[in-house]
Order: structure tokens, then C-alpha cells, then sequence
């Protein structure tokens, strides 16, 4: 039952999973307070590594200190993640539902020619290696090209915006930096 072709229908559905799942990261999930958070984990680490090669009793309390901080911290950046999963993972199993439903045993026309599998076992690597190319696919592997393909462009979009906003900023204090 497709509402306007299933090459559109879950086109659409794609873009719109790719955009809610971007809002939901942005909303959800600090990026640069986690950003921060890994460094000061692989910091922890590398020092941890040291230690572990002294004997000494000092240095074995440090290791067992350092060690629970990187779990609390571990904890923590885990958080953001968690919540992320939370409010994304309905969201997607819902459209995978209904895709499966609408689309589950059909095969139509793409508009360029798509990677074509045999044998395709998640499990088996050697059998991602495409074989050939087609025209026909289900709904499954076109849902996974778009949603690569537009997250791919979304986030290039997202990364001249902020990019951009950054250079705003940095010009207007250097307006306001002379003004004063």
C-alpha cells in the first residue's frame, strides 16, 4: 500500500527519521561536554597505564582512585547516550514496523543503480562485498541508502552552519572588541 510510490513513501520516511534523529542528539546529548569528557577518560588511562607498572603502594591506590573515576566518568557520558536511545528507539522500530508491513515483500525501480548482494549475512563479511549492480531493491536497502545519503548531507549542512555561526561570532568580537 503505497500513498504516493514506495520509492518516495520511504524516501520520506528516511529524511524524516534522519531529521528527528538530529534534533534528538542535539536536544539530548552534549557533544562537547562529552567531547571533554573522552579526553579526560583517555588521560585517566594513559596515566593508569603508568602506574601499573610500579609495584609500589602508592601507585596501586592511584590505579584503584583512577579507575573508579574513569567509571564515574564512563557513567556519566553514558547518560546523554542513554536518553538518546530512549526516545530514538521507538521512534525507529515504529517505521520499521510499519515499512515491513507496507513494503515488506516488494521490489520496485531505483532511480540509479544500487549494490546488489547475494547471500548477504550480516554475521558473514564476506558477504557485504556487492556483486553487481541493479535497478530493482526492497524496501530495506533503499531506506538504508537514503538515510545514509541524507544523513551524510545533513550533517556537511549542519557542519558549514555552525561553522559559519562560529566565524559570525568571531567577527562580531572583533567588531565589538574594537568599539571598545
Amino acid at each position: 500500500m503505497a500513498f504516493v510510490s514506495p520509492l518516495i513513501d520511504i524516501s520520506l520516511i528516511s529524511v524524516a527519521l534522519v531529521v528527528a534523529s538530529k534534533f534528538l542528539q542535539s536536544k539530548l546529548v552534549d557533544k562537547d561536554r562529552q567531547k571533554a569528557a573522552q579526553q579526560r577518560m583517555k588521560d585517566k588511562q594513559k596515566r593508569i597505564k603508568e602506574l601499573m607498572g610500579k609495584q609500589d603502594e602508592k601507585s596501586k591506590r592511584e590505579v584503584a582512585k583512577l579507575q573508579k573515576e574513569l567509571f564515574e566518568e564512563m557513567g556519566e557520558s553514558m547518560q546523554g547516550t542513554m536518553r538518546y536511545m530512549m526516545f530514538s528507539l521507538p521512534l525507529f522500530f515504529g517505521a520499521f514496523f510499519l515499512l515491513g508491513m507496507f513494503y515488506g515483500g516488494l521490489t520496485f525501480e531505483t532511480p540509479f543503480p544500487v549494490p546488489k548482494f547475494e547471500g548477504f549475512f550480516l554475521l558473514n563479511p564476506l558477504s557485504w562485498i556487492p556483486v553487481g549492480w541493479s535497478l530493482t531493491t526492497g524496501w530495506l536497502k533503499w531506506y538504508f541508502i537514503t538515510y545514509l545519503i541524507t544523513l551524510i548531507i545533513l550533517s556537511i549542512v549542519l557542519k558549514v552552519l555552525k561553522k559559519m555561526k562560529g566565524q559570525n561570532k568571531e567577527k562580531q568580537g572583533v567588531v565589538n572588541g574594537k568599539e571598545k
